[in-house]
């Protein structure tokens, strides 16, 4: 747990504005949390959710916790 660092993008809730997370499927995302973190990958995505859940960037939490639901069922090793 201790390579799991979750820091703020400094982004706010960008409904009416285009998203960063726009760029980005969760898909690759995922896969790229799994290159990173490994079997903790889905714990990784899970904080970002979190951390984005209690900021109120809604636009930032739909897209961690769609990475989460990719990769809670996805066997890392």
């Amino acid at each position: 747990m201790s390579k799991i660092l979750v820091r703020t993008s400094g982004f706010s809730n960008t409904a009416d504005k285009d998203s960063i997370w726009g760029n980005f499927k969760a898909e690759e995302a995922a896969t790229a949390a799994i290159d990173l973190y490994g079997p903790q990958a889905a714990t990784a995505a899970a904080y970002c959710a979190l951390d984005a859940w209690t900021e109120a960037r809604n636009d930032d939490y739909q897209f961690w916790f769609g990475v989460f639901s990719t990769l809670r069922d996805r066997k890392t090793t």
